[in-house]
């Protein structure tokens, strides 16, 4: 591997951690896939989706979606926000 493809892969690496999402660590801690955490919380799959890769912004979510989430995640709805000093 040369030197640029080693810096590009490790800056692939570095963003992937960066963009974790508080979303997705809780539920990658928990075990859960996404569809796994669709079905139990009955948010449609595509929602999370956007919501992990901050196509949606999960501080903008109904209060139901993200409570239907924290009650299948096992925690509080200000948990799963990535910006809760913003809030009123």
């Amino acid at each position: 591997m040369d030197i640029t493809a080693f810096i590009e892969a490790m800056d692939k690496k570095i963003a992937e951690r960066i963009v974790c999402t508080n979303l997705k660590n809780i539920r990658e801690n928990r075990g859960l896939s996404q569809s796994e955490l669709s079905a139990a919380s009955g948010v449609q799959l595509h929602s999370i989706q956007l919501y992990e890769q901050r196509v949606n912004d999960i501080d903008k979510a109904q209060a139901q979606t993200l409570f239907k989430i924290s009650l299948a995640l096992g925690c509080k709805m200000e948990d799963l926000l990535e910006n809760p000093a913003v809030l009123p």
